[in-house]
């Protein structure tokens, strides 16, 4: 069952969103040659987007969001975003990755980031495989972002 969240802020977490599919627990983890296939499309938008979030740069963040992204986060979603993260993690400057996995026509990359003022920081990034690798989602979560 796929469901579509438009930008959500919740106490418990951050959500940028977009489809997602709500059978989180048939993720299937990605290994070896796949997985480096899709670290090899992934990286480098990551560090786009996590780049242009430091640079406050909305068309290099958008670039390959799919459409429902690009309804989620318009540029007036994209500077709620920046106001709401900015303060309490301030800028990226790093990134681990944790996991690789499959969710339905989704790959799920999920890292430990290191920001100014926050380390670790989750964030996961979601590509629809239907679309030519576009982003799908985009979640931030840490301890300083579920405080009120």
């Amino acid at each position: 069952m796929k469901r579509t969240l438009i930008f959500i802020s919740l106490p418990m977490f951050l959500v940028i969103g977009v489809t997602i599919l709500s059978a989180c627990s048939n993720s299937k983890p990605i290994t070896g040659a796949d997985r480096d296939a899709v670290l090899a499309y992934s990286e480098p938008e990551t560090d786009r987007i996590l780049q242009a979030y430091n640079e406050n740069d909305y068309a290099s963040f958008s670039k390959s969001f799919d459409a429902a992204m690009l309804k989620g986060i318009d540029e007036k979603g994209f500077a709620n975003l920046e106001s709401t993260l900015m303060p309490k993690i301030g800028k990226y400057i790093s990134r681990t990755v944790n996991s690789v996995s499959y969710l339905g026509n989704y790959v799920q990359v999920a890292y430990r980031a290191k920001y100014e003022l926050d380390d670790p920081v989750t964030v996961r990034v979601v590509f629809n495989q239907d679309v030519a690798h576009s982003i799908a989602g985009l979640w931030f979560d840490s301890a300083k972002l579920r405080q009120k």
